[in-house]
């Protein structure tokens, strides 16, 4: 079976905690690799960045009611709900994990992605680049690009940007919030979610 033709869900964990370091990503994913060590070999795993304020302080305030979100394959969804009563130490920073449920993911024309990685130099590039994939695909859609984004995995630094695909078909929808685009999904990056406007990947 190929990664085009696997199921692909989120899995939504209540949590609990205040704040985490504002540059998380790499460290909520360590933690989660640790209590679910096929997640890092999973292609098709992804961690979804989790809804906090940012402070001035170097720190972010989790939201009321964040969520930790995984997209994984729908076959690891009964070994991803082990995860349930987990603590994580984020950097000294506690995260309970309770129960998870899974989400289907919904079909949208509209799908915005907060970060997509590339090696492109600019906004111009990075949007051809993203138009080969699609090509190769089979994807037939719009696009355009947002705001720069940058990251960290360890020591290695991470650039992208922001992206936006519109007139998505219904079944290209769901294939492309399945598949993803770019790398380290685990960091949250190429993971699209539907979008009400074009202005929700500017943020």
């Amino acid at each position: 079976m190929t990664a085009s033709d696997r199921a692909v869900v989120d899995v939504a964990f209540d949590v609990t905690g205040t704040s985490l370091p504002a540059d998380n990503a790499w460290l909520l994913a360590q933690a989660l690799e640790r209590r679910l060590p096929w997640l890092a070999d999973e292609a098709l795993a992804g961690i979804h960045p989790l809804r906090a304020a940012v402070t001035g302080y170097g720190v972010v305030l989790l939201a009321q009611r964040a969520k930790l979100v995984l997209r994984l394959p729908a076959d690891r969804l009964e070994a991803s709900l082990a995860l349930a009563g987990a603590e994580l130490d984020i950097a000294d920073c506690r995260l309970v994990v309770g129960e998870g449920r899974a989400r289907a993911l919904q079909p949208s024309a509209t799908l915005s992605a907060q970060r997509v990685a590339t090696a492109a130099g600019d906004a111009q590039a990075f949007e051809g680049e993203v138009r080969g994939l699609l090509e190769d695909l089979a994807i037939a859609c719009d696009l355009i690009s947002g705001r720069p984004r940058h990251g960290v995995a360890g020591a290695r630094a991470i650039a992208g940007f922001a992206l936006t695909l519109h007139g998505v078909s219904a079944a290209d929808s769901v294939r492309i919030q399945g598949l993803g685009i770019g790398g380290d999904r685990r960091l949250g990056w190429g993971l699209f979610v539907p979008a009400k406007s074009m202005a929700a990947v500017r943020l």
